[in-house]
């Protein structure tokens, strides 16, 4: 399973392709990060066994999370409150392809679109409701860190208008692949892996 990249620091939170590691820091990190989300049946082979996908059980609650957090300021006051901040506070910014939370002057969080917020926002309550915290902590903490990340890359559904999502090419000319929405159009995320 190749996923994107992402950093994240103590308030920051990245989704949007971060720094990329050397090829085989990624190659050890997913082959861990398989084999706990393997365990925990989160994830699954694909029917012809190249790849992985969500198993459906996992899929399903993840996207009922998603469409429990669509309306209004739902996700939002979520972030807030898993942060510890005022939800009243905080600031969005939408422009350029991005979808910025701000409280003050600082960053919480940078995504490429609303979709791809919302789909990070909701995955991690999901993962901890999958995998106990013994098998989260047999992971190094940059893959733990990234696994929300990793697992948007496998969403079929858009988190905003349940449309298919498809692979293509990075609208910003970088190599790699972008997972977007055919219905709304949305970035839903990247990954600087081709």
């Amino acid at each position: 399973m190749r996923s994107p990249p992402v950093r994240r620091d103590r308030r920051v939170v990245r989704t949007d392709g971060g720094e990329d590691r050397m090829e085989s820091e990624q190659t050890d990190d997913a082959a861990t990060v398989e084999t706990v989300l393997r365990e925990a049946n989160v994830l699954e082979p694909t029917a012809d066994g190249t790849d992985l996908r969500l198993t459906d059980g996992f899929a399903e609650a993840w996207h009922e999370r998603m469409v429990q957090m669509r309306g209004g300021d739902r996700a939002l006051r979520w972030l807030a409150a898993s942060e510890g901040l005022d939800a009243d506070a905080l600031d969005v910014t939408e422009a350029d392809d991005r979808y910025v939370v701000t409280h003050g002057d600082e960053t919480v969080g940078a995504w490429h679109s609303r979709a791809g917020f919302l789909a990070a926002i909701v995955a991690e309550p999901t993962i901890r409701e999958w995998v106990d915290e013994a098998r989260l902590a047999r992971l190094p903490d940059v893959p733990r860190e990234e696994l929300a990340a990793r697992l948007v890359m496998c969403l079929e559904r858009c988190p905003t208008c349940d449309s298919a999502l498809v692979f293509e090419d990075r609208p910003d000319g970088e190599s790699g692949v972008a997972l977007l929405c055919r219905g709304c159009g949305a970035t839903v995320a990247v990954s600087a892996i081709a």
